[in-house]
């Protein structure tokens, strides 16, 4: 099973600083918590991409008259592509 989790940062920075049993009851709190709320790939899934990288070189590529129809239908696609994980508020591509 693939879970993604988001964990803050001085937690993961912990966990490569320290053997298991390094940590404490409130760490071990968040990380339980942090994979308990976390978000279970279907099983089978394919790649996971950035289609926001996509839509957004498709969009560029669409300047060229001889590309437009097909990045079009590639943006349309990407677009109607179901949603695994959302997007990293932070990194997010603008739309």
């Amino acid at each position: 099973m693939h879970v993604v989790i988001d964990i803050p940062e001085e937690i993961y920075s912990h966990t490569q600083e320290y053997e298991v049993g390094g940590f404490n009851q409130e760490n071990d709190t968040k990380l339980f918590m942090a994979i308990k709320n976390g978000t279970p790939l279907p099983k089978g899934h394919g790649k996971l991409i950035d289609a926001d990288a996509i839509i957004a070189e498709a969009t560029e590529r669409m300047k060229y008259p001889a590309n437009y129809k097909y990045m079009e239908c590639v943006i349309a696609h990407m677009k109607l592509a179901p949603t695994v994980v959302e997007a990293d508020k932070e990194s997010e591509v603008q739309k």
